[in-house]
């Protein structure tokens, strides 16, 4: 079995990506969706949380949920984010 391991480039506005085939983006809907479900009650219990690294978390957790809802999925952000950027 090979380690789980993943190499990242930088990707900007500038990044030529190669298109996506329908099976592709379907599975990277998929594979989203699954870590969005997966991770949102960890988010949730953190909503209140100030350290740095919970911030961070919040913050990349919703740009997930705004790019999976641009590419048609709907996800529902947990409540307490919700009530936390309505106190903001």
């Amino acid at each position: 079995m090979s380690e789980g391991r993943a190499s990242l480039r930088e990707v900007s506005e500038t990044t030529f990506l190669h298109p996506l085939s329908p099976r592709e983006l379907q599975a990277l809907r998929g594979a989203a969706v699954w870590y969005a479900k997966y991770h949102a009650a960890a988010v949730a219990a953190d909503a209140s949380e100030k350290a740095a690294y919970a911030v961070s978390e919040r913050e990349e957790y919703l740009d997930l949920i705004a790019a999976l809802h641009k590419l048609g999925v709907k996800i529902r952000v947990p409540d307490a984010l919700l009530e936390l950027s309505s106190a903001a």
